[in-house]
């Protein structure tokens, strides 16, 4: 009897180990089903990725990520009235905005250089800067707006840059205009 019962003992132990192997067999199989199928989701996100960033950077000339410099009519209880990136001749708002950019002006003196880039026909110039005007601000801004009845006016039809920069000349954001005939 005893023998008999270390052969079932000895049969039920093979039986086990011959389970074990095969259930490791299949769970081995499912790992790597698992890992294809991980390959071809991280493959497809790497791919969307891809497609987003291609059209994040084929997007309009004011680019996410960087400090934004526009116009407008005027500033007005809280609000921009007229922003347009064309305009007829006579005084506008600079607004600027360094939010997508995470950053903040970082000086308490800024300057606006306005140049002509392009005359009345729309054909391209020699830059001629026409004047630069300064500003005081806080550091800690990261959004702000410049009214200058006298200095932030373009008198004549053209295309005009912009460039709010640090007194050393070091550019925030900058930003162009065209300015045509009434």
């Amino acid at each position: 009897m005893k023998n008999l019962k270390y052969k079932l003992n000895f049969l039920l132990a093979v039986v086990l180990t011959v389970s074990l192997v095969v259930a490791c067999g299949k769970l081995k199989d499912i790992a790597k089903e698992e890992t294809k199928k991980e390959d071809k989701k991280e493959e497809t996100t790497k791919k969307e990725e891809t497609k987003t960033t291609e059209t994040k950077k084929e997007s309009s000339s004011k680019k996410e990520g960087e400090a934004k410099l526009y116009f407008c009519e005027q500033y007005k209880n809280g609000e921009e009235v007229g922003v347009s990136d064309r305009f007829t001749p006579g005084w506008l708002t600079v607004m600027v905005d360094t939010r997508p950019a995470g950053t903040k002006l970082g000086t308490g003196k800024v300057e606006l250089k306005l140049s002509k880039i392009k005359d009345a026909s729309g054909s391209d110039i020699s830059e001629k800067i026409i004047r630069t005007v300064p500003f005081d601000v806080q550091a800690d801004w990261d959004y702000t707006y410049f009214t200058d009845k006298k200095n932030l006016k373009f008198d004549s039809p053209g295309t005009y840059r912009v460039v709010c920069q640090k007194k050393d000349g070091s550019p925030i954001a900058t930003g162009e205009v065209e300015v045509v005939p009434r």
